[in-house]
């Protein structure tokens, strides 16, 4: 069961890395994407089932072109490689962390 819990916390990690890096690299297509998929006013529970699916999935890479996006377009992309960069580091850091501690408490029982 640990197992199966490790592989689907770096599944979900790994998915919001190559959000961040189809942001960077295809952010027109990506951005358009994301904006179809999701309701600016959601007002029935299905779609704001949606914006949260959409948000679990790709949500990383468009919180950072959010935030770079008043940027001058080579300034954007440096920024975003910066921020695949650290997210890359932070998402190995994260699942380490949580995966020893995990396998240190079932260790105790």
């Amino acid at each position: 069961m640990l197992e199966v819990f490790k592989s689907l916390l770096a599944f979900y990690l790994g998915i919001q890395w190559v959000s961040v890096l189809l942001f960077l690299v295809v952010e027109w297509a990506i951005v358009d994407f994301y904006r179809f998929g999701t309701f600016k006013n959601s007002s029935s529970k299905l779609d704001k089932i949606t914006n949260v699916g959409m948000a679990l999935l790709i949500g990383s890479g468009y919180f950072l072109y959010s935030k770079f996006s008043k940027q001058k377009w080579i300034v954007r992309k440096l920024l975003m490689l910066v921020g695949l960069i650290i997210h890359g580091l932070l998402s190995v850091i994260i699942y380490y962390v949580i995966t020893l501690s995990l396998e240190y408490i079932v260790s105790l029982f």
